[in-house]
Parts: C-alpha cells; structure tokens; sequence
C-alpha cells in the first residue's frame, strides 16, 4: 500500500454517482434539518415558543437605531406592547417590516 501525503489527499477529487432518488432523499432530509433548526431558533431554554423580542433585540435583527425605531412606531408601520418599562414586538413584526412597501 502506497503513502499518500497529506497534500496529494487535498488534490484529489471524488465523484459519487447517486440516483436522483437518493438526491430528492437527501434534499428532502437537509429541509427537514433547516426546517428544525428554524424551530429551535424561534424557541426560548425552556422550550415555550418565542413570541416576543424586546426593541433592543428588534432593532439589532433590522439594524436600525432608536430614532428610527420611534419612528417607526409612531407612523404604525410596527406595533409594540409596553410592560413596565420593557417595549417589546411581536416576532412577526420584523417580517411585517421587511414586507411593508415604503
């Protein structure tokens, strides 16, 4: 059995035939992984689905700063719940956002 350095490994290529089958399987799993990690993300520690994100968290995910903001909540182009001195949005105010034509 013949040596194989490290570089040369690096060099070669392999190809792998599948059949298109195998591929929609394979495609079909990768979307289910997303689609869980999607899920996961959208979820607090414990496990309860996150509803809300608090402004700062809104304004970091849309990168917009505080007098933007304002503004946007002045003009209703997002709503926002107040709870002591915490401003909160509900999560689907950031594709609402993104959707609004200006």
């Amino acid at each position: 059995m013949e040596n194989i350095q490290p570089e040369r490994i690096a060099e070669s290529t392999t190809l792998i035939l599948i059949s298109r089958e195998q591929l929609n399987e394979i495609l079909k799993s990768q979307q289910i992984i997303l689609q869980q990690l999607k899920e996961l993300n959208t979820r607090e520690s414990n496990g309860i689905p996150l509803k809300y994100i608090t402004a700062k968290e809104f304004m970091s995910s849309v990168r917009i700063k505080r007098t933007k903001f304002d503004q946007l909540v002045q003009s209703s182009v997002i709503k926002t719940i107040k709870m002591g001195r915490k401003i909160y949005v509900h999560i689907s105010e950031i594709d609402r956002y993104f959707s609004k034509p200006r």
